[in-house]
């Protein structure tokens, strides 16, 4: 059986993982990799964005252990740690002359537009 992936906004899932743990139910996977990108960017921002009142620390182990307990967790993310802070300092920096030659733009992680100039 083929499952489609599904995704859960963070306040689907604040309360109760029972959404997610009767979704699995119906796919019949015994196996789930996880990804999170929606956790509160009032405590940290991961990913490209900021998620206000995305899902907390002890949501998402709730969350994970619920889903632990009813079926193997085989993989795990977390969206790409790059702040984006960093990312535009790259592109205020790019070209400095006493950076010049020795500054890198990690180009695979900077949507057009946002690392140079």
């Amino acid at each position: 059986m083929v499952a489609l992936i599904r995704s859960f906004a963070p306040d689907a899932l604040r309360d109760s993982t029972r959404p997610l743990l009767d979704w699995l139910e119906t796919t019949g996977c015994s196996r789930a990799a996880l990804h999170f990108d929606a956790v509160d960017s009032n405590k940290i921002v991961l990913g490209l964005g900021i998620e206000p009142h995305g899902l907390t620390g002890a949501e998402v182990r709730r969350i994970v252990a619920d889903i632990d307990r009813a079926t193997d967790v085989v993989g795990s993310t977390i969206a790409a740690f790059v702040s984006r802070q960093v990312m535009h300092l790259q592109g205020i920096l790019y070209g400095f002359p006493l950076l010049s030659g020795r500054t890198r733009v990690v180009t695979a992680w900077c949507p057009a537009g946002w690392c140079r100039p």
